[in-house]
């Protein structure tokens, strides 16, 4: 079983660098792939047909992949009759526009490969399932990127992923604070708003500010910082606001924290929108031409990190100490926990995730303006938390792809008046998509009074118990 491990993996491995170096090739030679199609030198006679050329390579120059392939469908649709697109051409055309596709595979090959070898290298049962986790965190940020490359970066699909995966952390962040620790709190959008306007202020291009800041000559901020830095500063920003708001707020309890966190969230959106302020947050006017994304990777990779810190942090001592406080305070201060002390980490902590997380979604809009940070933001994350289940990481982040796609998407066509002959459906349009919704979020929540989830995670040994209790079920 060793010896074909073995060979599984170096062979799995040997096929993911040929195709990966076979993509990469394929992709960095299109100016040789152009040359080649043109064997009799005929753009060189034809002015319309150079410059239709010229225009596939400055796009693929730019690294604008999508506007690549519109110019390449355009050039042959065109002039394909004077070029060679049979043979080993039309093997190297098919390289180039699968070749996303293909280094994905490449990816997921060599991940499957290397979890083999480490399987073999070390017989520890936690390497194996370390390995089986990472293979499927690979295979889904493959789908992600394939999914994106077949549907396009404007499909409703991939726009789906990018706010879902947002969502994900800023739900998780809320559950760190209210299903892990047992803290009542609904100032996420106040810290939502700190970290996508300290992102949005610090990535603006000084070349631009002048039409951002028109109001106020500029602006006072006059540089501009790299993405991952701002993004960061937007989290420690937040955690700041956090812990100087902690230290009278934290003392409260239930009911009376969330209503002091929505009223700081409430004042923070009232005063970033003061004209006092526009030098620094222009007023009550948009912030836009920041650095934003493009691709549904950036989010998931990002949010993937924050989430996996998260994940860390629960199961450490910190972690334990956190439900402790959830499930008893006066057990645990009895125990040693420093109640204060640790109910300002988390706090603290979750809200560098929320600051984060709103950087994120500021990315996601392109634009920033306080009135969208209103309460009712607080509580569609709250209502994804309850939905994926209180102390469940899992259950959040699978309420918030469900609740994206379900209030975005899939329900829309409810809200599009519908006539069928002169015959015209009753209570089809505008605004009907969100009571079907409503409907559906009470069902869910009568059925499932613990969330999806419940308190539980998505595991491996949770599929294996499952196994067991039903072979263990036929047995008796």
């Amino acid at each position: 079983m060793k010896a074909l491990k073995w060979t599984g993996g170096i062979l799995l491995i040997i096929i993911a660098v040929a195709l990966l170096v076979s993509s990469i090739s394929a992709q960095s030679d299109l100016e040789g792939l152009l040359k080649r199609l043109d064997a009799q030198n005929v753009v060189d006679l034809n002015p319309k047909m150079l410059a239709d050329r010229d225009r596939v390579l400055e796009s693929h120059l730019d690294n604008d992949r999508d506007r690549t392939l519109r110019n390449l469908d355009r050039y042959l649709e065109r002039h394909g009759d004077l070029l060679l697109l049979e043979g080993t051409h039309a093997l190297e055309l098919t390289a180039f526009r699968s070749g996303p596709i293909v280094s994905s595979v490449g990816v997921l090959l060599m991940a499957i490969g290397a979890a083999l070898l480490a399987t073999v290298i070390s017989g520890k049962a936690a390497v194996r399932k370390a390995a089986l986790y990472a293979v499927g965190i690979v295979l889904l940020y493959v789908c992600v990127y394939v999914v994106e490359q077949i549907a396009g970066t404007s499909s409703m699909l991939v726009t789906v992923l990018k706010k879902g995966a947002i969502y994900a952390l800023l739900a998780v962040s809320m559950n760190l604070l209210n299903g892990f620790t047992g803290l009542f709190s609904l100032g996420q959008a106040g810290f939502m708003l700190i970290g996508a306007y300290t992102y949005a202020m610090f990535t603006i291009p000084v070349e631009s500010r002048g039409q951002v800041y028109q109001y106020y000559a500029g602006g006072l901020i006059q540089f501009q910082m790299p993405v991952i830095l701002a993004i960061i500063l937007a989290g420690l920003v937040a955690a700041f606001f956090a812990y100087l708001i902690g230290l009278p707020v934290l003392r409260l309890k239930s009911d009376y924290l969330a209503i002091a966190t929505l009223g700081f969230a409430e004042i923070i959106r009232a005063v970033f929108q003061y004209d006092g302020l526009g030098p620094i947050t222009n007023g009550s006017n948009l912030l836009r031409r920041f650095t934003t994304f493009n691709s549904a990777l950036f989010p998931f990779i990002a949010v993937g990190i924050c989430i996996l810190l998260i994940i860390l942090l629960i199961n450490s001592t910190y972690g334990r100490a956190f439900k402790a406080i959830r499930d008893d305070e006066v057990a645990a201060e009895a125990m040693g926990i420093n109640l204060p002390q640790h109910k300002s980490m988390a706090f603290v902590i979750s809200c560098f995730f929320a600051g984060v997380g709103g950087a994120l979604l500021a990315m996601y809009q392109t634009t920033v303006q306080a009135s969208a940070f209103k309460a009712s933001m607080t509580y569609e994350i709250l209502l994804i938390v309850v939905l994926g289940g209180m102390g469940s990481v899992s259950g959040s982040v699978i309420a918030s792809f469900l609740f994206i796609a379900a209030s975005e998407w899939w329900l829309r066509f409810l809200d599009a008046e519908t006539v069928i002959g002169t015959f015209e459906v009753p209570l089809l349009r505008s605004g009907f998509r969100m009571v079907v919704f409503s409907v559906i979020v009470m069902l869910v929540v009568l059925f499932y009074q613990k969330g999806i989830m419940g308190d539980r995670e998505l595991s491996l040994d949770m599929f294996k118990r499952n196994g067991k209790e039903k072979r263990g079920g036929r047995n008796a």
